[in-house]
């Protein structure tokens, strides 16, 4: 069997950047989930920096093994791309809480966006191989 989409480049870039989009969601979503907890410190890591060195070949996506049917699937700080300083959020409550609702809308608002463009040129390229694939089963 032929392997049609692990030689095009685009659709590998696509999918790093999807999946680095989602799992940035995640971390996200567990910000805002966290919003009223005492002393909970904001997580996030760069998108273009984890981006850009997942295309480099620099990093390489780290799992957790289920030991045990009930275990959750999660993620580790340590499966994550490196956190920059400039991510930190500028203010913290008294509670030592530093989630900022505002900036972590924000923040999903424009991961959702790059989730989409990827997965939009993805489908363009699907559509591409596709094609490529009806013309020549015609012929």
């Amino acid at each position: 069997m032929f392997d049609l989409t692990g030689g095009n480049a685009m659709i590998q870039s696509m999918d790093v950047s999807m999946s680095l989009a989602s799992k940035r969601m995640s971390l996200i979503a567990s910000n805002l989930a966290n919003l009223d907890t005492p002393g909970y410190r904001t997580r996030d890591f760069s998108f273009q920096g984890a981006l850009k060195s997942a295309l480099d070949g620099q990093t390489s996506p780290a799992s957790l093994n289920a030991t045990h049917p009930m275990h959750l699937q999660g993620t580790t700080s340590a499966a994550l791309p490196p956190t920059t300083d400039a991510l930190k959020p500028s203010s913290e409550r008294n509670d030592g809480n530093d989630v900022s609702l505002d900036r972590e809308n924000m923040l999903l608002s424009r991961t959702q966006t790059d989730y989409q463009t990827a997965s939009t040129l993805m489908q363009v390229e699907l559509r591409k191989l596709y094609s490529m694939i009806r013309e020549a089963s015609a012929h």
